[in-house]
């Protein structure tokens, strides 16, 4: 396979957050159209789907309840929440009868790793698309004729002879804006339209997987800057940690348990700044041994088809790709990302885990993404192995403020370092004690 220089996504342009982001649905449509009943069902579908629920300042409905339909609040409380910035977009329908989308909902949406549906009105969901443009897929829902549309109210049996009036001359203004949407489908039949609209859904709303494959012998808060980097580019909706019990390029000689290695690295993710989103997985442990790439692609494709599996790795690893085990397939069908290593690489060169001398930038193959602006660390696998050894010498030895010095070293390295942590808790029991024994003979 010819080496290439490697696409490269650098630094997004205009302004950023810290915060994640993630996608949305929109959904419109004239009253009586039935776009709701289409959202729940559609939600029934695709588990990651999860309903915004809109503020209101209108009364509520039949068996409305606040909370899961709306949130009903006062006109004045919704004036106040407009001067306080917590609306994305809010509009007033009629006089003092507001709609609108907090921000908080979509956030919290977002930070469960799910997709933000919106069930709202014309001009709402107008707006939302306009703010999150190729982050969110809008519909607009018709009703086959205006006559079966004022069938529908009527037979809803919730507004006045009036009301209905009102709002079937609203609608005709509504339909106007039809084309502004992404997608117009008409709810003629509700099973047609159901399947058209998960159709055009299903691969928009594919969760992205990025496969972090490693030894991590052990975690460092250089794995958790690499993964927390990837959900704030929102290259993926999630990044796992796959730990390798056995690297068939590595020696086992010194490695960690494996049990081990997985729940150091289960703990880093669950302290990480997106918990829900950067996770250990300990599938490799269930698969046959040495641990070979390709075998565990193909396993967890053939076991989740709707996501979409990438992979995450260092310039070390990336350089020696095309020596893997069938790399054809893992290239031609994978998109991979690849992270600098302080210092660069020159292929052939690991000098340890996770650390390499410095040498020519290395040369990937075709399709390969380097993270530009990915940060960097100054740290190895190899060196917090090496100060845990060096602690658990002067443990031993009964050099308690030597032991306590390497690992707090440990800690600084690698936050997430269960052993670390054990062993300077229980150097502060035994100094505690000792201090005690002194003082109260």
């Amino acid at each position: 396979m010819v080496s290439q220089a490697p696409q490269r996504l650098g630094a997004p342009s205009g302004n950023t957050s810290d915060r994640p982001s993630g996608k949305l649905l929109i959904f419109s449509a004239p009253s009586g159209s039935g776009k709701t009943t289409l959202v729940r069902r559609l939600m029934e579908r695709f588990p990651r789907l999860e309903f915004s629920v809109s503020a209101t300042s209108r009364a509520p409905r039949g068996q409305e309840q606040n909370g899961r339909d709306y949130h009903f609040i006062s006109a004045d409380e919704f004036r106040k929440l407009i001067a306080e910035d917590k609306f994305v977009e809010w509009e007033e329908v009629y006089e003092d009868k507001f709609y609108g989308t907090l921000r908080s909902q979509i956030e919290a949406i977002w930070e469960r790793g799910n997709v933000c549906v919106f069930d709202v009105d014309v001009e709402g969901g107008v707006r939302l698309k306009q703010i999150f443009g190729e982050g969110a897929m809008s519909f607009f829902i018709e009703a086959p004729s205006p006559e079966e549309l004022r069938r529908r109210l009527v037979g809803r049996g919730t507004d006045s002879p009036d009301s209905i009036e009102c709002r079937l001359a609203k609608a005709t203004a509504e339909m106007e804006r039809a084309r502004d949407f992404d997608h117009i489908v008409v709810n003629d039949d509700l099973e047609r339209a159901t399947d058209e609209l998960a159709a055009l859904i299903a691969p928009f709303v594919a969760q992205r997987v990025m496969l972090y494959f490693g030894s991590f012998n052990p975690v460092h808060r250089g794995h958790i800057a690499i993964a927390e980097h990837v959900i704030e580019r929102d290259i993926a909706d999630m990044v796992v940690m796959v730990v390798s019990p056995q690297n068939p390029f590595k020696q086992t000689g010194s490695l960690a348990p494996e049990l081990e290695r997985f729940e150091g690295a289960e703990a880093a993710a669950a302290a990480s700044k997106y918990p829900s989103q950067i996770q250990a997985s300990a599938v490799e442990m269930a698969l046959p041994k040495p641990s070979y790439t390709i075998n565990t692609l193909r396993f967890l494709t053939e076991r989740f088809p709707e996501k979409q599996f990438s992979i995450l790795m260092g310039e070390d690893n990336a350089a020696g790709l095309t020596g893997w085990r069938e790399a054809d397939k893992i290239i031609g069908h994978y998109p991979i990302y690849v992270y600098p290593r302080s210092g660069g690489a020159a292929p052939g060169r690991d000098v340890g885990d996770g650390s390499h001398e410095g040498g020519e930038p290395a040369k990937f193959p075709a399709g390969v993404t380097v993270l530009d602006n990915a940060p960097l660390f100054d740290v190895s696998s190899t060196a917090v192995r090496e100060l845990l050894e060096s602690g658990r010498n002067h443990h031993r030895a009964n050099r308690f403020g030597a032991a306590a010095n390497d690992f707090a070293r440990v800690l600084a390295l690698a936050p997430a370092n269960a052993e670390a942590a054990g062993y300077l808790e229980l150097i502060e029991e035994i100094l505690n004690y000792r201090n005690t024994d002194l003082l109260n003979p």
